[in-house]
């Protein structure tokens, strides 16, 4: 025979180093699939390899002589070079991806990276010189490093599209106990966004968590605490107005809470006092305004000149107004009020109530309103499916032609419905009397509207319902009135500024629905994947080698 498989001179077997390169080229694949970088067992695999292979072409090279130049290598030396070509080529391209940083997110839900409208809001903290430093705080533990391996990708992305200004951290909070305490984390998986200060130092107080991971979440939080400078909403406490703290706390706890704001409920006498802390039109506040929300008197003489006074000046103001009672007049519809706003901004509240029998919530005293004006107010509401329930709401008149005041931009909000009707007989609506005559004005009404002063800068918005800013009307598939509240204190404010809210709304289909697996199942997977699979087939391949060099050699 041509070939042995023991050296004449040691008679130490030919497998034992082609077994030791099989090792070594075991724990390479090992490093390779399992390890982040290729660490000292890998090169300890390579050196194996080297040995092995050399030691079997020293002890036995008719063995070695025969590999090289049998019937297999001249037959199959062509699949060889191509398949060494294509392993070549494959490396190559993903060295150039990987240091290029280039990829390309297949999911349908943007899980790796960032949907459009969260990059066109980082892109803007990436070119505002104003926006602080931004650190994302991942308080991920042990259980979750697939997670982590995971959101890495993600996060690589903010800190990419933000220039830098962005940078997030990975911190063990079983290891770090203090430091997930101090940012009111309470179990792994929930993220802290800081923003750091000129020195670097971090935020703390006002740093936003992130309970639920979701992008739309993420993005929100680093928005918040981008968003800087001193913002105040003063509520004026009106006879027959809503409550700050009972009626409208969801409006107070999303300003406050989530961006800082201050938010106070205040008396007029208390604007106007001379001993009062607060100061209207403060030039070291950010943005400031007044909202009145209800009221069912007229302001007198002594607490209208201290509103306009103030408007006059470059304040703002918000009204969501009152429906008139058996026999009175509204605040928002008095007259001393009405030919101010109408006279100084082209707007005003007219002294009826309008009914909707064709698009209402229950009764035709809550008209929904669907149709809506192009401003920052209501730019994300969809005309025919967001919706703004009104409660026997009044009428806006909008100025027109000689009567509109000069310099000032007007912006019709939110309208009724073409069936919706006017009526001024307010005690007969109030006793039941829903009933269209012949002789009622019937729409469409305008029942939210915008307007500014370009000379002094002065913004108000004027809503026909005080339902808008109340909590019971704020929750709802569809509903908009807490948005539209929300909006208002933003425009006014000039906050929009500063923070600009993302909504990225959920796409949920069945292929999304989520997989959940256990730790051994998760085990079993792995060890398919990485173990059996890849060395099952490198076995089949060494198999089918033998038996053909045997065939070969009988």
């Amino acid at each position: 025979m041509t070939e042995q498989t023991h050296t004449r001179e040691t008679g130490v077997p030919a497998r034992y180093p082609l077994g030791l390169a099989a090792l070594g080229l075991l724990l390479v694949i090992i490093v390779g699939f399992t390890q982040r970088t290729f660490n000292a067992i890998g090169w300890a695999g390579v050196a194996m390899i080297l040995i092995g292979m050399l030691a079997w072409v020293l002890l036995a090279p008719e063995q070695a002589k025969a590999a090289l130049s049998g019937r297999t290598v001249r037959y199959g030396g062509t699949s060889f070079v191509v398949t060494v070509v294509f392993l070549v080529a494959l490396t190559a391209i993903y060295t150039v991806v990987k240091d290029q940083n280039l990829r390309l997110d297949l999911t349908e839900r943007n899980e790796y990276s960032l949907n459009e409208t969260s990059r066109k809001a980082i892109e803007g903290i990436g070119v505002d010189p104003a926006t602080p430093e931004i650190k994302i705080l991942a308080f991920y533990g042990t259980n979750q490093a697939s997670r982590r391996d995971q959101d890495v990708v993600l996060f690589d992305d903010y800190a990419a599209t933000s220039n830098g200004k962005i940078s997030y951290e990975f911190i063990d909070p079983d290891r770090n106990p203090v430091l997930a305490q101090q940012y009111g984390v309470q179990r792994p998986g929930q993220i802290a966004v800081v923003a750091l200060d000129e020195n670097g130092d971090p935020d703390v107080e006002n740093a936003e968590l992130v309970n639920l991971f979701s992008q739309e979440d993420l993005t929100n939080a680093i928005l918040s605490v981008a968003a800087s400078g001193d913002f105040r909403a003063y509520f004026v406490s009106v006879e027959g107005g809503l409550s700050l703290d009972s009626d409208m706390t969801l409006l107070r706890d999303d300003l406050t809470n989530r961006f800082d704001w201050t938010m106070q409920e205040v008396s007029l006498f208390d604007l106007t006092s001379p001993a009062s802390d607060i100061t209207l039109n403060d030039p070291a506040v950010d943005g400031e305004t007044l909202v009145i929300v209800g009221g069912s008197q007229a302001l007198t003489d002594e607490q209208l000149a201290a509103l306009t006074d103030y408007l006059d000046n470059g304040g703002n103001l918000v009204i969501f107004a009152a429906p008139s009672l058996q026999g009175e007049t509204s605040l928002s519809t008095s007259e001393n009020l009405s030919d101010y706003l109408f006279e100084t901004y082209g707007l005003r509240f007219e002294d009826n109530v309008i009914l909707d029998q064709t698009q209402a919530l229950q009764t035709p005293l809550r008209p929904v309103a669907t149709d809506f004006g192009r401003h920052y107010i209501t730019s994300t509401f969809d005309n025919g499916t967001s919706g703004l329930i009104f409660e026997a709401p009044h009428s806006i008149t909008v100025a027109e032609g000689a009567d509109r005041p000069e310099r000032v931009t007007i912006t019709e909000l939110a309208r009724s419905t073409e069936a919706a009707y006017a009526k001024t007989d307010i005690d007969a609506v109030l006793n039941g009397d829903f009933e269209p005559t012949d002789s009622d004005p019937t729409g469409p009404f305008v029942l939210a509207a915008a307007a500014e002063n370009r000379d002094t800068g002065s913004r108000v918005v004027l809503f026909s319902s005080a339902s808008i800013a109340a909590d019971s009307y704020a929750l709802g598939i569809g509903v908009a009135n807490l948005d539209a509240a929300f909006n208002s204190l933003v425009w006014v404010t000039h906050f929009n500024d500063f923070f600009r809210q993302v909504t990225v709304p959920p796409t949920e289909r069945p292929q999304d629905t989520p997989i959940f697996a256990s730790t051994s199942t998760l085990a079993t997977i792995n060890f398919v994947t990485v173990i059996v699979i890849p060395f099952g087939i490198l076995g089949i391949g060494a198999l089918v080698w033998w038996v053909n060099r045997e065939r070969n050699h009988a």
